[in-house]
């Protein structure tokens, strides 16, 4: 997966909103490849961070966590299942849903690579400096919580989620 190379110039010209997006797919790409190494897919980290913070979850409630649609997820459930990171269990109070939860294997295996990603992806933001990191955090913070909230009102007046696909971290 190689990056669409853009030059400098072309990036001062983008309209803020455009180079958002493109700064996104860069560091989505980087993400994916180190993530990639444990085994992962963004989407896989997301389901052992979320199984990590809570009880067992259901796909549907996982789903709606990560912020995807619940057949989004089925091939990384499945993957993440193989491989022993987390497990499917029947809810004892509802025999009809399965929950999911990480195992001690997954546990071991998120905490690897978000160690990774603590070597690996933070040292890039070097160039940035702290004073500026708290300007940063909060504009990245707003736009996120800006465009999930968009979303859900277009959920709420459609009826149907407006990006079923979007990943929300």
């Amino acid at each position: 997966m190689a990056a669409v190379r853009t030059s400098e110039a072309d990036l001062e010209r983008m309209s803020l909103s455009r180079l958002l997006a493109v700064a996104g797919h860069v560091v989505a790409m980087r993400w994916q490849r180190l993530m990639g190494g444990y085994g992962l897919t963004p989407h896989g980290l997301a389901v052992l961070a979320s199984l990590e913070r809570g009880s067992a979850l259901t796909q549907r409630e996982l789903a709606k966590g990560c912020g995807v649609a619940p057949s989004t997820l089925n091939h990384t459930v499945d993957h993440l299942e193989r491989s022993g990171w987390i497990e499917r269990r029947r809810d004892v109070t509802d025999r009809r849903l399965v929950r999911l939860a990480l195992t001690e294997t997954g546990r071991r295996q998120l905490r690897q690579a978000q160690d990774a990603a603590g070597s690996h992806m933070e040292p890039m933001l070097d160039h940035l400096h702290p004073a500026d990191e708290r300007i940063v955090r909060g504009f990245l913070l707003a736009t996120v919580l800006r465009f999930q909230a968009l979303d859900d009102a277009a959920e709420d007046t459609l009826g149907y989620p407006a990006a079923p696909e979007t990943e929300r971290f």
